[in-house]
């Protein structure tokens, strides 16, 4: 399943504050670059919550792949915000795109696809409540693609 092209031109509607801890860091401060995908996975976590879209005791969906661009390094004591959109719904997948930023500025860029799963792990077809609140949300129509 390829992944999504990521297009620093469009615009995200959401962003989310995703603040750094100590132990995220090296000696010299510098964030650790396995860091930004606990960064990205809380503010997917953050995204499906405002959506309203999150059983009460599981995570309906899981992460299939993930590919990552480090553009600047991080540093101790950024004000961090994890911007990230969905861009694609397919049957039982859908592609969400990530932008890391620290002050502001883009550190990180990353997509990923997510697979829609039962009570299994098994992919299912996306909940329709879920899947008309992302298109909502985001603009998505029949045929759109990141």
């Amino acid at each position: 399943m390829p992944s999504p092209v990521l297009d620093a031109g469009v615009p995200f509607r959401f962003l989310a504050p995703t603040p750094l801890r100590w132990v995220d860091v090296d000696s010299e401060g510098v964030v650790n670059n396995a860091v930004y995908l606990s960064l990205m996975e809380q503010a997917r976590f953050l995204y499906f919550e405002q959506l309203g879209v999150l059983p009460q005791d599981r995570l309906p969906f899981v992460l299939a792949d993930a590919r990552t661009t480090f553009l600047l390094p991080g540093r101790l004591r950024m004000d961090m915000a994890t911007a990230a959109r969905v861009c694609r719904l397919g049957r039982s997948s859908f592609d969400m795109v990530f932008e890391v930023r620290g002050n502001g500025t883009a550190l990180v860029r990353s997509s990923a696809v997510l697979v829609w799963v039962g009570a299994d792990l098994r992919p299912v077809p996306i909940d329709p409540v879920a899947r008309m609140r992302m298109a909502l949300f985001e603009g998505i129509g029949a045929g759109s693609d990141c």
